[in-house]
Formats: structure tokens, C-alpha cells, sequence
């Protein structure tokens, strides 16, 4: 079993083609992890870039904590089960499933007993004298199983290996590629297109699309909160409804959805994790609802009027394609009416539990399983502001921006709660998601959400929150300020500079690396790799007129993957404002303004005409002062502007 971690891994390809893009994931022992997409998302390239048949762009991949990037794919202690099995045809079974053990010296008795153990297992054992071209598309995929199961492996990766088998015959080998991995107890990577084997397969999915993870999650997750318009068309069968609608408000505060000429009233407790700022805009969305949550009724209060177009019978279900007046199309999954008949006109109504809705221009959804924001109304009065009413004392920063304004909305980001005592709300529920408490808080009927780490004890909750992390509208909806940026981004160049490099292999090293390579050839038995040091051309990083010397593992890195002609690459620097600080030398500046949100102090000081954020509470400098700053040169993050790609 293995522990497999890809961190910011990207895929371009000589011609400019992004694959994979920025794609992190963790995959823990004895998982079954399904890839799935449409052709062409990059799951199989991601897939290829595990087992070391790809390299990779750029990105960190390690196996067991331990970096994998460069590691030959017979060091992985992977096997591979491909789409057209890969069998070779003058072998037999048994010659097939040994060859990998026989290439690398297994005494015989051992492959004699691995092979007929993994043959056991999937019911071929009167098959190993026969060879491939006598077998059934069904009995070949098990050899290809079999050849991988006798290397006994950390992780099986499995590239769409049923798609070249029939429906009846997919689905039989589903139901043994499970049984397997529960007999097995190892780590599996499954490929495939089709949503119908994820989610019978996977206890992990991760749907792709165009080289971007869209949503990883479990088979009903998806299935129950979509992230985004794509992985709700793409999960379930048939595909969700989806109709456009503008969001408002009715006199009692429920939520309208007005669906072409036809509004429906939402209970507003039925969505509770809906940011109001979106329905105070009567924000322009897309609303998903699935066939088998769309109800017949008879009632013509909030219910929408369709026309039956196709009836589609399936014996004791039946899915009515209809269309409202307007001309959305609905799919409706129900129990079999005969009496029901192309052109009956009908309605349905929405089950609100099942209800989701999307943002029209991003696609995403607006109402998460983990919300990440809500908006509230508030109040300034005698410089204090009025919030889930509760009084707390506003930051300069704050004064300086709201001072004229009497009424305004204010939305809470999830990293704008800190330990404190401002607020003190009560808890009506607590649901475990992936490991973490989400704690449902209640103000006079609104929801507010707070992520913990471990289980909340107690029916109150005591917090305070980061003035800087708040985004503030007045009553016309005008944004009057936005929470302070977590990195200054800052044009510069990588400037070449001749340094002494470790080398082993014919390869630059890092300390550790090198070490690794020495631990690893004393497991093995083999010649200790040579270390060596050369002159070669690097580089130093060019910033706000001062030069940096990177670390040699970052060096490495950026090296391998933008080569000798790294100079003629576009990057941009980034650095966080708390790495940051104002000291007695450095990188000289002048203070522009101050942000004060009482707690914290940032300094916007002008370097050249670029303007950088600085978290600093230890000074008390004022507006025009000259300072200088200290960049903390190790937690400098470089960006490829050409690739896209994030390097460090």
C-alpha cells in the first residue's frame, strides 16, 4: 500500500498544450480513486505521470513522502492495466502473468505460486496453458489483471480497461475489479469516461475536465452537491434539469425563483447556505434540479406547467420529456402512468430539499456543502458597528472607508473568524464533513457557518473576527472595501549568474536528494552514486531593484523545468505580506497608507511605483516615512507568465 501525493502538478506539452493543470490530490492507503471525464480532460495523462510514463512540467509528486518526479517507473512500484490489455499472443496465460516476475529474477517456485494465487483469484486457472487469441475479450482484461497482481505492487493503475468490452460484460468485471481491490487491500487508480463505473467503483472520484480538477469527492457527494454546472450534468442519470431563473425576494423574505414568466417561492430555510448578497442583486442564475426530484402535482400554486413531448417507458419508471411555455426543456423521472400521453399538459413542482442552484457567468454553485461566505446587514453607530447584534469597536481602516455611510451589508469569508468573544451564537447543528465539524450558528433565522477542526462541545459559540478579512458594501450595494491581499505579486527576472552545483548521475542534486540516492542504492545493494560539483549557469531572482540568492533546491527545480533558456522566460514574484517586515536595511520604500484594523497593522508602501503589503504591529510609522523592508528570500513563490504554470 502507498500514500500518494500530487501537489500543483501541471502537464505542457512542447507545443504549448496545457494537459494538466495545477492538479492537486491526496490519495491515502487501500483507496479506490476513479479519474473520470469527457475524452481529453487529462485523466489518463495524469495517470501516466504516477506511473513515470510522462514527465512531469512542473509540480511535486511524492510516494510515501518522498519525492517522486524522477524516479523510473520500474522504482515506483506501480502496475499498469491498459484499455487494449497488452497481451503478448505467442505466450500463454501462465507465460503472460510470469514474464514481469521472470525478467526480474524471481526464483521459479515463487512465480510458479504468485502466478497460480492471482489466477485463483480471478477464476482462471483452467485458462494457463491456453493463449490470448482463444480467449474472450472478459477472460484476456483478467490476464492483464493477473500479470499485475503476481508483482503484488503498492498501486494498481487501471487505464479504462473494460471500454473495449460489451455492456453485459463491463458490468460483470465491475463487480470483480471491486471484489479484487477488497481482496487485495491496496491503493487503486481507476481511469475511466464513464460516470456509471465511477460511482459504483470509486470510494474517491475525481472528475476532470479540459486538465482542472472540478470537484473530488465521494460517489453521493457529487451525486448530492455538485460544485459546479458541469459535475451536476455530468453525475446522474438522466442528466439534471437545468432552467434559467433571476433570484429575489417576496414580502415575507422567502427566496422567488423567476423562471421565465413563472415565479416559485423558495423557503428561505431551505436555503440556508445561499448568500443573500446574490438575491439582494437579483442575481441572474442557473437552477438545477433532478429528474427524480421534479413532482407531479395538481396544485397550481408554486408549481410550473409543462407539456408532455416523449414518454419514455422502462418498465416500472417511465421519464417524461416536457417543455414549459418558455421553452425549457425537463427531463421528469417518475412512476409508470399509462394514462399519462404526448401533449397532456401537466405540472410539476420542485422538491426544495433537492433544489441547486449556479451562478449564471461562473457556473459554480451557490449553495456549497461547506459555505464559504455569507452576507448580513449591519449598522454604524457612534463608530461602532452593529453586526448579528453585537457591537465591536472598528478598526481605522475601517472608519476611514465607512464614515458616511450609515447602513451597510457586510460578508464574512471563512478566514475572517479568529478566537474571541465579540459574538456569542447558538449552535443548531453540527455535521461531519471529510473529517472536519461544519457548526451551523443562527441569527433571528439567517445561517452562518463555521469550519472546525475537532467537535464543537456545547449549544454556544464564542468568536471574533479579522476586520481585514472583511468585504463591506453600502446600502446601494457599492463595494466600499475588500479584504486585504494575501501576496504581493512583483515583476522581475531571473538574472544568470555562474554557481557550484552538486551533481550525481549526471544529474543537479540537492543535498537531500543525494542522500536519498545513497539510501536507496544501500537497499538495493548497488554502486553509490558518484557526487560531484560544477560550475555551472543558474540564476538569481531580480526584484524591486535588489538580487536574491535562491535555495539549491529551488534552484533545481526551476532549472529542470524551464532549462538553459530560462532567461527568456517572463516570471513574476510573489510574497506574502506576514513575510514581510520593516527593518534597519533592505529594500527601500515609502509608506503610502496605513490599513489599521486594531488588531493587525498593514503598511502599503510604494518600492519604484510598485505598491507591496506589509503586516507589521511592531512599528509605529506614519504616512511619507522612507523605510526599508526585509523580504523573507525563502518563502519567495515564482510564477512562469509564458507556461501559466506556478513554480514555486
Amino acid at each position: 500500500m502507498a500514500k500518494l501525493s500530487l501537489q500543483h502538478i501541471y502537464k505542457i506539452y512542447d507545443n504549448g498544450t496545457k494537459a494538466v493543470n495545477d492538479f492537486n490530490l491526496e490519495i491515502g492507503d487501500d483507496e479506490f480513486v476513479v479519474f473520470v471525464g469527457p475524452s481529453g480532460c487529462g485523466k489518463s495523462t495524469t495517470l501516466r505521470m504516477i506511473a513515470g510514463l510522462e514527465d512531469i512540467t512542473a509540480g511535486d509528486f511524492y510516494i510515501d513522502g518522498q519525492l517522486a518526479n524522477q524516479l523510473e517507473p520500474k522504482d515506483r512500484d506501480m502496475a499498469m492495466v491498459f484499455q487494449n490489455y497488452a497481451l503478448y499472443p505467442h505466450m500463454t496465460v501462465y507465460e503472460n502473468m510470469a514474464f514481469g516476475l521472470k525478467i526480474r529474477h524471481i526464483p521459479k517456485e515463487e512465480i510458479d505460486r504468485r502466478v497460480n494465487e492471482a489466477a485463483a483469484i480471478l477464476d482462471i486457472k483452467d485458462q494457463l496453458t491456453k493463449k490470448p487469441k482463444a480467449m474472450s475479450g472478459g477472460q484476456r482484461q483478467r490476464v492483464a489483471l493477473g500479470r499485475a497482481i503476481v508483482r503484488k505492487p503498492k498501486v494498481f493503475l487501471l487505464d479504462e480497461p473494460l471500454s473495449n468490452l460489451d455492456a453485459k460484460l463491463r458490468s460483470s468485471m465491475r463487480s470483480e475489479i471491486i471484489r479484487l481491490h477488497n481482496v487485495l487491500k491496496t491503493t487503486f487508480i481507476y481511469v475511466t469516461h464513464d460516470q456509471v463505473e465511477a460511482m459504483t467503483m470509486g470510494s474517491k472520484i475525481v472528475v476532470m475536465r479540459d486538465g482542472v480538477i472540478q470537484q473530488v469527492d465521494s460517489p453521493m457527494n457529487l451525486y448530492d452537491y455538485p460544485s459546479n454546472i458541469f459535475v451536476a450534468g455530468f453525475i446522474g442519470t438522466p442528466q439534471m434539469n437545468f432552467l434559467e431563473a433571476e433570484l429575489s425576494f417576496d414580502k415575507k423574505q422567502d427566496v422567488v425563483l423567476t423562471i421565465g414568466e413563472q415565479s416559485i417561492v423558495c423557503p428561505k430555510e431551505n436555503l440556508s447556505k445561499l448568500d443573500l448578497l446574490n438575491v439582494y442583486l437579483n442575481k441572474k442564475v442557473k437552477v438545477g434540479i433532478r429528474p427524480e426530484h421534479l413532482l407531479l402535482t395538481k396544485e397550481e400554486d408554486n408549481s410550473l406547467p409543462v407539456t408532455i413531448n416523449i414518454v419514455e417507458a422502462l418498465g416500472n419508471d417511465c421519464n417524461l420529456i416536457a417543455e414549459t411555455k418558455d421553452g425549457f426543456k425537463l427531463v421528469i423521472k417518475t412512476l409508470r402512468d399509462d394514462s399519462l400521453r404526448v401533449g397532456d399538459s401537466i405540472r410539476v413542482k420542485f422538491d426544495f430539499n433537492k433544489i441547486h442552484i449556479f451562478d449564471k457567468e461562473s457556473e459554480e454553485t451557490l449553495l456549497p456543502r461547506i459555505p464559504t461566505h455569507k452576507t448580513f446587514s449591519a449598522e454604524i453607530k457612534n463608530d461602532d458597528l452593529l453586526l448579528l447584534g453585537y457591537k465591536i469597536h472598528l478598526g481605522e481602516a475601517l472608519k476611514e472607508q465607512i464614515k458616511d455611510n450609515q447602513k451597510l451589508f457586510i460578508t464574512i469569508s471563512n478566514d475572517a473568524f479568529k478566537e474571541g468573544k465579540d459574538f456569542v451564537l447558538p449552535v443548531v447543528n453540527k455535521e461531519q464533513i471529510n473529517g472536519k465539524w461544519l457548526n451551523t450558528l443562527d441569527f433571528k433565522g439567517e445561517k452562518l457557518f463555521i469550519l472546525t477542526d475537532e467537535y464543537f462541545y456545547g449549544d454556544k459559540y464564542e468568536f471574533s473576527l479579522k476586520q481585514e478579512e472583511l468585504t463591506i458594501y453600502n446600502s446601494s450595494f457599492d463595494e466600499l472595501l475588500k479584504p486585504v491581499s494575501r501576496e504581493n505579486i512583483i515583476d522581475g527576472k531571473l538574472i544568470p549568474v555562474k554557481r557550484k552545483m552538486m551533481f550525481a548521475k549526471r544529474t543537479m542534486v540537492s543535498e537531500s536528494d543525494y542522500d536519498r540516492m545513497v539510501e536507496e542504492s544501500n537497499l538495493k545493494g548497488e554502486k553509490i552514486p558518484k557526487k560531484s560539483f560544477k560550475n555551472v549557469r543558474v540564476f538569481n531572482y531580480s526584484l524591486l531593484n535588489e538580487t536574491f540568492v535562491p535555495g539549491d533546491g529551488d534552484i533545481i527545480r526551476i532549472y529542470s523545468l524551464l532549462g538553459k533558456k530560462f532567461h527568456l522566460h517572463d516570471v513574476r514574484f510573489s510574497i506574502a505580506p506576514n513575510e514581510i517586515s520593516i527593518s534597519d536595511s533592505g529594500v527601500a520604500g515609502r509608506i503610502r497608507r496605513i490599513l489599521d484594523y486594531g488588531d493587525s497593522k498593514y503598511y502599503v508602501v510604494d518600492v519604484d511605483g510598485q505598491e507591496l503589503i506589509v503586516l507589521d504591529q511592531d512599528n509605529n510609522k506614519v504616512v511619507d516615512d522612507l523605510v526599508n523592508l526585509h523580504i523573507n528570500d525563502e518563502k519567495i513563490g515564482v510564477y512562469d507568465v509564458n507556461f501559466g504554470v506556478k513554480l514555486l
